[in-house]
């Protein structure tokens, strides 16, 4: 924002405090603005600035007619409001009100305590107070309910505002009809809130192949609630699935070690060796099997592994820690990635389009690591996963294996770990007896804190 434009904006204004009631004067007056508030967005279209007059310099009047209107001189308030984009600082920002630089930076320090400016978030906005061409207050929500305020009255200060703020529990639960998603959306969840339920139980469910309609679900989240009103869910503090008729459990705990994961009802984490998938929310089009019809060598052959049908570029996640064996192409598997895991277990991943930045021989991965892109390199009919599982070098069913917990509850946790235990249980059997299909089956209660 320049100064020749607040200069043409205050001649405008003037020139508006000193109208006739003429119809052409005012519509000469109106016309004058919109030109100038057209070329300020051309010039500044990242800055959606609202101009205030100070009311208290007007007085009512009702002048006879071509009489002119004095109306005094006073302090003019502008707000400008600064949609944020990935490249903007706080430091650009201010510099656009003409604020020196030195006094830029004792506004930055004096706000660290409370915020630092140096984190803007894209798409966030800054709101910018000035008076006389000076700046007077900004304002920064950095969070769902706080906001960052700084003022320049009797010396720089700043401070945090909050909105009336709480978490509580709100159980979400619904039935499957069409899909996980579909039906968890229909169900009041979030996108979030349904890949972190596929993420707690993606040792014991291959969400591609294993879910049926009638399957059914219970997620137990922490809410906020602003001023009242439910605005993001956060951790699943508890899930239950039932699906093909088998129900399981999660419970989240935190034990003596400051780590927190998921367990079942009989204290066995749900984290285990290998995933049951490599893909998300996909569909098998070929299963493990020992005679299987080539759709392109149109010959009967063995197909020991599963292929999962997915969009070219879908990612494709490591079914568990491990190194890197091989990388690169592998005949008709294509770009075909390797990886040995412990207990002597090695996961292969065929037909990729491309693989992962840094996966290559020798390189350490985590389980759910992103190591390559569906595709449909080598011999493929079309864009898919072919993913197989060797144990002790020979060649299973992905599906069959069960993989053991990585942990259980031990001895000194598990009274809390039954305080815990219960409180989720009371609130899942809640849902099951309460809900019908995609309703919120429960008020939102307090979160229980377990006590040291």
């Amino acid at each position: 924002m320049s100064a020749s434009h607040d200069k043409a904006l205050d001649n405008l204004t003037e020139t508006s405090k000193k109208r006739k009631l003429l119809k052409p004067v005012l519509l000469a007056a109106v016309a004058g603005t919109s030109f100038f508030l057209a070329v300020l967005f051309i010039v500044s279209p990242s800055a959606f600035s609202e101009f205030f007059g100070d009311a208290s310099a007007f007085k009512p009047s009702n002048p006879a007619a071509g009489e002119a209107v004095n109306v005094p001189p006073g302090p003019r308030t502008k707000r400008y409001d600064f949609r944020l984009t990935g490249a903007d600082t706080f430091y650009n920002v201010m510099s656009l009100l003409n604020v020196p630089g030195p006094e830029i930076h004792s506004i930055a320090e004096k706000a660290r305590p409370v915020y630092d400016l140096r984190q803007l978030k894209k798409e966030t906005v800054i709101r910018v107070f000035t008076k006389d061409n000076k700046w007077e207050r900004v304002e920064y929500k950095f969070s769902d309910y706080e906001t960052l305020v700084v003022e320049s009255a009797g010396g720089i200060k700043a401070y945090k505002t909050e909105l009336p703020h709480e978490k509580k529990a709100v159980v979400i639960s619904g039935r499957i009809e069409n899909s996980l998603y579909e039906d968890g959306i229909k169900a009041g969840a979030d996108p979030q809130l349904i890949v972190a339920l596929s993420d707690i139980f993606a040792w014991d469910v291959d969400f591609a192949s294993d879910i049926r309609k009638g399957d059914s679900f219970s997620i137990i989240t922490e809410m906020l609630f602003v001023n009242g009103r439910p605005v993001r869910a956060g951790r699943v503090i508890g899930a239950e699935m039932i699906n093909d008729g088998r129900k399981y459990t999660a419970i989240y705990f935190q034990g003596t070690d400051g780590r927190g994961s998921y367990f079942d009802a009989d204290g066995k984490s749900l984290t285990r060796t290998l995933l049951k998938s490599p893909l998300r929310f996909r569909r098998i089009t070929s299963y493990f099997t020992n005679r299987r019809f080539h759709p392109i060598l149109k010959e009967y052959r063995p197909h020991h592994g599963i292929d999962y049908a997915a969009p070219k570029g879908t990612p494709v996640e490591s079914a568990g820690n491990g190194r890197v064996i091989s990388s690169g192409w592998k005949n008709g598997y294509g770009n075909f990635i390797e990886v040995r895991h412990n207990n002597n277990y090695i996961t292969g991943y065929g037909h990729l389009s491309r693989i992962a930045r840094g996966i290559r021989r020798g390189a350490k991965i985590d389980q759910g690591q992103v190591i390559g892109f569906v595709g449909s390199t080598g011999i493929s009919t079309g864009p898919h996963l072919h993913y197989e599982v060797r144990i002790n070098n020979k060649l299973v069913n992905p599906l069959s294996i069960k993989s053991a917990p990585d942990r259980s509850i031990t001895g000194s946790e598990k009274n809390k770990f039954a305080v815990v235990k219960n409180d989720v249980m009371s609130k899942l059997e809640a849902a099951t007896v309460a809900g019908s299909v995609g309703e919120r089956v429960s008020k939102a209660t307090p979160l229980y804190t377990p006590k040291n």
